[in-house]
This record gives structure tokens, sequence and C-alpha cells, in this order.
């Protein structure tokens, strides 16, 4: 008897032991692709890492693991890459590669497989579809209508913009939008100029650029150095007229090719100047403290990424179900680097900001 009261209180006090280890320990990690040019001769590779590096060293505590996924920016590449990470049991992305990699992948985000949030893909292509495809950014058709509505407040009449042809689905909806407001507040001239930026050869361009313009506009993204060489040129011909860029071209290397065409560059943003937000400002110096170099702006996306995946699984949102319904569960999510709100499909609208001391911004 006494031998069935002892296995008894044996087998309670293993059972008690268990279910307290199982209420104490720590809930299991979470990989998470990071989904880019990761390969270490790219541009932008480094900074994303490193910005997820740091995230992880400052959230120590946080459920996320990192895992690289190398697409190249290369659309054929893209759907293989994630496909692969998906199959070795990643089921939540965060990405940073350009428009022509996300519509050639979309179709993998269409169900409760995998969910992916987007840091950089602007093409309409993507906008106003209920599946688990999230960006934080605006898309081409919002982006364009700010930067028209800027232009018609500039002097001038006739503008010069040059057209990247190495992105066309973000690049086309983007110059047809931009082209739409521009025409329709009545005053400027478009002269518009498809060409391949990666290819960009200065004496083919020299007399296009040296026609009289008040502006131009060079429709461009992915952070490619060449766009400052453009600046450059085209500031040579015209030293006092103004010199627009996309948000995607918010980089150091642009600043090392640009010269004295640095003074009169425009850079859209959707985000504020450092210089005018402190928590951006302190981000900056913190990945530079650590890393030893300024990172592109996208990090900063890449940052908030993070932190909304971080704060739902915190939350025991741990499923790409659960995760949807975590982030359009509340009208605006709260981020260290400025609020997210989504609608019913996963998309965001944004304020646009005009910076105009780059030189400024970029040091």
């Amino acid at each position: 008897m006494k031998k069935r009261v002892l296995w008894a209180a044996l087998l309670v006090v293993v059972a008690a032991s268990l279910l307290l280890w199982r209420a104490l320990r720590p809930p299991p990690p979470i990989p998470v692709g990071v989904v880019g040019w990761l390969a270490a001769a790219a541009v932008v590779g480094s900074s994303e890492m490193n910005a997820a590096d740091l995230f992880r060293e400052e959230h120590p505590r946080s459920r996320i693991r990192v895992r690289p996924v190398d697409d190249q920016w290369q659309p054929e590449k893209t759907a293989p890459a994630i496909a692969a990470a998906m199959s070795e049991g990643v089921r939540f992305f965060v990405s940073t590669h350009p428009s022509n990699c996300a519509v050639a992948s979309i179709h993998l985000f269409a169900d409760p497989r995998a969910l992916l949030i987007n840091t950089a893909s602007t093409s309409p292509a993507l906008t106003g579809q209920d599946d688990y495809f999230f960006r934080i950014v605006a898309d081409a058709v919002q982006e364009q209508r700010a930067i028209a509505r800027y232009v018609d407040r500039l002097p001038g009449t006739r503008i010069l913009v040059l057209q990247d042809e190495s992105n066309l689905p973000y690049t086309d909806p983007a110059f047809q939008a931009f082209a739409t407001e521009l025409h329709s507040l009545g005053r400027w001239q478009i002269v518009h100029r498809p060409l391949m930026v990666p290819k960009f050869k200065p004496d083919e361009f020299a007399p296009i650029m040296a026609q009289p313009y008040d502006a131009l506009y060079i429709l461009a993204g992915s952070f490619q150095a060449a766009i400052g060489n453009m600046a450059q040129l085209f500031h040579h011909l015209h030293p006092a007229a103004p010199i627009l860029l996309t948000p995607w071209a918010r980089s150091p290397a642009i600043l090392e090719t640009a010269g004295p065409a640095i003074e009169r560059i425009i850079l859209p943003s959707q985000y504020p100047s450092r210089h005018d937000d402190p928590a951006i400002d302190a981000y900056f110096r913190r990945f530079h403290a650590r890393f030893g170099y300024e990172p592109h702006a996208m990090t900063i996306g890449v940052w908030q990424a993070l932190e909304l995946l971080d704060q739902a699984f915190s939350r025991g949102y741990d499923t790409p179900a659960k995760v949807k319904q975590y982030l359009l569960s509340a009208p605006t999510h709260q981020t260290s680097l400025g609020p997210i709100a989504f609608d019913a499909t996963g998309d965001v609208s944004r304020t646009f900001y005009f910076i105009q001391d780059l030189q400024k911004e970029l040091q």
C-alpha cells in the first residue's frame, strides 16, 4: 500500500514538474527570412543583414532568428529562393527587393503557408490583394502623385524625365501616374526618355541633356550608383536646375557619385529627415557606431518589419494566419521608427517628405 502511495506521489511530482517546465520554458525561436541581394559585393546587402543583426543585439529576448535568403534582386531567382527557404520551415519573410522580384513571387503568399512584409516594392500590381503579402511602403501611384505635385511648385515649364527600364513593374506605372498627375496640373511639358540606368553612357545622353530644361527627374531606384553620374552630367549642363530622384535613391553611394550636383538634388522620402526625427537619427547613429558605415534608408523598413513580427510573436501570434490577424487587428501599430497603419489588404498610405540638403542627410 505504501509503495502504491509513494509511486502515486512520485507520478504527481513528475507530472507537476513537467507542467511547470512547459509553463516556464522559453518559447521556441522562429526563423524569419530576409530576402534581398545579400552577396558580399552587393551595395545594399550588407546594410540589410547588419540592420537585422543590430535588431537581434538590441532585442536579445526576441524569438526572431534571421535566415538570409539571397535572390540577387533577379526576378527569376526570387520565387525559387523563397520556396527553398519555405521547404526548410521558414514561414515568415521580410523582403527588400524591387517590384519585379515581388511581382514574380507574390503567388507564394496567396495562402497561410507563409507571410511576408515587403519594404521596397511599390508596383500597383501588388496593391489591394487579400493575401499574406504585407507592404509598409506606399505604392507607386501614391508616390508619383506626391512627386508630381511637388514638381508643380517648382519654377519652370519643361522637365526631362529619364525612366529606368531595368525595373518596369515599378517605373512603367510610376511614369504613368507621374505624367497623368503633372499634366492635370496644366503647366509642365514632359520630355520622356527611357534608358537602362546600369548601362548609362554619358556621351550618348549629353546631347539630350543639353537641350533647354528647367528640371530633371530620374525615375530610377534600387540605389544604383549610376544615378549620381546622371545627376552630375545634367548639373554640369544646367547648374541652377533642380534634380529630383525617387525615394529609392536615398543612399550614400549616390552622394559619392553625384559630385557638385548634390547641392541641387531633391529627394522624396517616405521617412522624414533624420534631422527632423530624433528616433531615425538615433537609429542611424547606432548603426554607424556598430558597423562603421551609413546604411541606406531601406533599412528603416527592415527594422520596422522586424519590430512588427517581434510584437506579434511576443503576444503569441506565431503562425502566418495569426500574424495576419494581428497586423490587421489595430488601426495603427507603433514601432520605434514610426507608426504603421495597414488597410484591410495589408497596404499602407504614406506622407511624403522632400529632403533638399541631401549632403547633410547622408553624412
